[in-house]
């Protein structure tokens, strides 16, 4: 069978914004588009949206490239996002009730009020605690949201960027690695590649080298896939990650710097969240 919808991985940074389309074929993911587009200063500061009306001029003439049938995956500033493990509730509880067990032990572990967060939860590895919760406060997403929606895009997942990288690891071949890593401008992004993947974020200021990464992450270089936004030397003993790779054709051109589109491609290709 033949998909014709279009999955498109939206990613946005600080600075950039950088989007690929594919097509699932019977040999593969097909590369339809890619695009990338500068934004204004100050557009974004850490993660966090201050000018709607700079991202909605550059979103506008892109939305109207757009076929009618595709599918939307939008990153979210890893940076904005919380983890944090929450005990399982009692399984006699009822599904509406284990829900709200969940938000409100996270908002104790936060500080805020339940209605302050937008979350999701993921099983752990960790007996103990059986849910790790991702969190993001709901003025953050809410006013993601309703600038794009603007432009009528509807995300189909809004997703924090690190957590895309795991979609790379069968089709690019790096299931001996311990870790998948990409440099932004100024911060890193990780992921594991256990059956369960852990990710997060790194500040450069505060982990200036993929070395003292790597000590963070307890972790060698020979055991990592790295891959940059901006074309820097590989460190000596990594893995180069090549998120191309996970499509089997491609229609040049392509971008000159093809590492800029990781986690765009990751998003686009990966699948969705409950």
């Amino acid at each position: 069978m033949v998909f014709t919808t279009w999955q498109i991985g939206l990613d946005i940074q600080n600075e950039s914004i950088r989007a690929v389309a594919v097509q699932r074929q019977r040999q593969g993911w097909q590369l339809r588009h890619w695009w990338q587009f500068s934004l204004p200063e100050a557009t974004f500061r850490d993660g966090l949206l201050i000018n709607t009306q700079a991202l909605t001029n550059v979103l506008s003439a892109w939305r109207k490239e757009l076929p009618l049938r595709h599918q939307l995956r939008v990153s979210f500033p890893t940076q904005r996002t919380l983890q944090r493990p929450v005990p399982i509730p009692d399984k006699r509880l009822s599904e509406p009730a284990s829900e709200a067990y969940i938000a409100s032990a996270t908002a104790r572990q936060l500080q805020m009020s339940p209605a302050q967060l937008c979350w999701d939860y993921l099983a752990s590895q960790d007996v103990a605690d059986a849910h790790v919760i991702v969190a993001a406060r709901q003025t953050d997403v809410a006013l993601l949201l309703k600038s794009l929606a603007q432009l009528r895009l509807f995300p189909a997942t809004l997703t924090p960027g690190a957590s895309a990288l795991p979609a790379l690891i069968t089709p690019c071949h790096l299931e001996k690695c311990q870790y998948l890593i990409h440099r932004e401008h100024n911060h890193w992004l990780w992921a594991s590649t256990e059956v369960m993947p852990r990710w997060g974020w790194a500040d450069t200021d505060a982990v200036p080298t993929i070395l003292d990464l790597c000590q963070q992450l307890n972790t060698e270089p020979q055991f990592v896939a790295l891959s940059h936004s901006q074309p820097e030397p590989l460190l000596p003993g990594a893995m180069i990650m090549d998120a191309w790779q996970a499509l089997s054709r491609l229609q040049p051109p392509l971008p000159r710097h093809g590492g800029a589109f990781t986690v765009a491609i990751g998003l686009a290709i990966g699948g969705l969240c409950r």
